[in-house]
Formats: C-alpha cells, structure tokens, sequence
C-alpha cells in the first residue's frame, strides 16, 4: 500500500520534461514581434471596395462599436 494512500497529491498540468528553462524563456522574450501578413492583392482590392461602401475591417477601429461599448452598462447607476 501506498505511505499516503487516500491522500490528495497536487500533479502539474504540465508534466516537468515541458517546463521551459530560463534561456528558452529568455529567447522568447527577446525575439521580434511578428510582421503583420500583408494582405494578397485579391483581397487588397475587397478591402478597398469594403472601406468605400463603409464597412467593419479587419485592423481597423469600428467607430460604431466604439460609441456601443463607451456607454456603461446600466446607465441608472
């Protein structure tokens, strides 16, 4: 039998062998943020047709949701 048998026993989520060590975190932390992708032509040419008829973009601050979310949620309080 087990020395605590009927024991709880923390376990890590992720087991030991997947712990990054300091370097590898360090490198991390180091490396460049990502470019953003540059859009293919064909939907280069989407956005452009989107942003004249005024639609939502990707990337790009929605002026209407902004004005939705600004107001608090119970306006009597």
């Amino acid at each position: 039998m087990a020395p605590h048998a009927g024991r709880w026993q923390r376990v890590p989520l992720i087991p030991q062998s997947r712990h990054a060590t300091a370097n590898e975190m360090d490198a991390v932390a180091a490396a460049p943020p990502p470019q953003g992708p540059v859009p293919p032509p064909v939907y280069s040419s989407l956005i452009d047709e989107w942003q004249a008829l005024g639609r939502t973009l990707p990337g790009i601050p929605d002026r209407e949701w902004d004005a939705l979310v600004s107001h608090p949620i119970w306006p009597g309080r």
